[in-house]
């Protein structure tokens, strides 16, 4: 359960960064960055087996990569932390303290910070698929062993019910496209009559069915 990158940036322009990995964290972030509205808002965004979290206050994008072992709440408790500080200290070099405190949030909550209300507010916030802000940019790690890790993208991020209806649909377009293929042969090889005729007793057939369950 790993905060893996944090971001402090005001609107398009990033401040402070610090990551436990190496990663295109970069490129992930300034494309995030070019495509959400910097209103007041909170957000989560799922991106196969990793969370990007934000908070935007003022202008202030407050961002952070996660697995997604990692809950939500400490994501989002962590980036009102690091908030928090920043508001108030606002230090040249916040990279020491952007890295003590992903160490303390990814470790169990008898070392963090729970202000009244937080939890609440945090179960209320958004989530969607990364898809509408990267496209088909995806996330790179390098792990300890220099492979590469990615994740796929494809639906991960969308309610399961939306899934399921992109896999019907697929699949109804899939019968459609056979059963136009089949009827173009029939009518090649048997001629338009014989099709209307095949048509015509499957329909009474159909009709004759209902008939008898009802």
């Amino acid at each position: 359960m790993s905060i893996l990158f944090s971001v402090i940036a005001n609107k398009k322009n990033i401040i402070h960064k610090y990551a436990t990995c190496d990663g295109n964290f970069i490129d992930i972030v300034s494309e995030v960055l070019s495509k959400i509205s910097f209103k007041n808002n909170k957000m989560t965004y799922i991106h196969g087996q990793y969370l990007f979290n934000y908070v935007i206050e003022n202008e202030y994008v407050y961002f952070c990569v996660t697995d997604r072992t990692c809950q939500r709440s400490r994501a989002f408790l962590f980036l009102n932390e690091i908030k928090r500080s920043f508001t108030h200290k606002n230090t040249e070099d916040f990279t020491s303290i952007l890295e003590t405190e992903m160490s303390r949030y990814s470790q169990e909550y008898s070392h963090i910070k729970i202000l009244d209300g937080e939890l609440d507010e945090i179960n209320k916030i958004d989530i969607e698929s990364s898809e509408s802000i990267l496209g088909e940019k995806i996330l790179l790690i390098k792990n300890e062993d220099n492979s590469l890790e990615f994740s796929t993208i494809t639906s991960m991020g969308k309610p399961p019910q939306k899934i399921t209806v992109s896999i019907e649909r697929k699949n109804l377009y899939t019968i459609i496209v056979i059963a136009l293929i089949i009827i173009v042969l029939i009518m090649y090889i048997l001629g338009p009559l014989i099709l209307i005729t095949i048509i015509g007793v499957f329909l009474i057939d159909t009709v004759n069915r209902k008939n008898i369950k009802s």
